[in-house]
């Protein structure tokens, strides 16, 4: 990918990309720091390496990618932590219960990465079955059920006076696919 390749798929695609990686991570630093990162990785592919219209896909790939490592990194800090707490009898710092708060980026943080990735594209982005499945690298048929799933978990994360008042509604669909998914 050439410079001019570049800034134009950097200004077409930036403010959706930091925008999903925010919600993905809840922190505006790190976003700021993963979708840099992200750029920057797919600035330092060889040419060629990515077929012709699909950098945005692949551009979103490296960045849930990202997401998904600093997750695992986190969690495996937090697992040391808590076994470092245990050992010298402090307990450890109490975390929030799933229904405390009706923020829906706190409900949205308690979903599966993926699921919430699944939710962010489809219904935010407005990426279509086969971007999603590209961008998550999962089968393209699988997407409709991955969807699915998702909602279900995300409505039962939800108060129950506010179940279908919210855009991730299964009467709304990706870009393209009807009213059915």
């Amino acid at each position: 990918m050439d410079e001019a390749q570049f800034h134009a798929l950097y200004a077409a695609t930036h403010a959706r990309l930091w925008a999903y990686v925010y919600r993905l991570t809840g922190e505006r630093a790190l976003a700021d720091d993963l979708v840099q990162d992200s750029y920057c990785r797919l600035f330092q592919l060889p040419a060629g390496r990515i077929a012709a219209g699909s950098e945005r896909a692949y551009l979103y790939r490296i960045a849930t990618n990202l997401v998904t490592d600093h997750h695992r990194g986190r969690t495996r800090l937090l697992a040391r932590l808590r076994e470092l707490l245990l050992a010298h009898e402090v307990a450890p710092p109490r975390t929030s219960e799933p229904g405390e708060g009706r923020d829906l980026q706190a409900i949205f943080d308690r979903l599966p990465r993926r699921d919430a990735a699944l939710l962010w594209l489809a219904y935010v982005d407005g990426h279509d079955h086969s971007e999603i499945a590209e961008i998550l690298d999962v089968r393209p048929a699988s997407v409709r059920v991955l969807l699915s799933r998702a909602r279900a978990r995300l409505a039962d994360l939800l108060p129950p006076e506010t179940r279908g008042q919210h855009a991730f509604s299964p009467a709304l669909a990706p870009r393209g696919h009807g009213s059915r998914d």
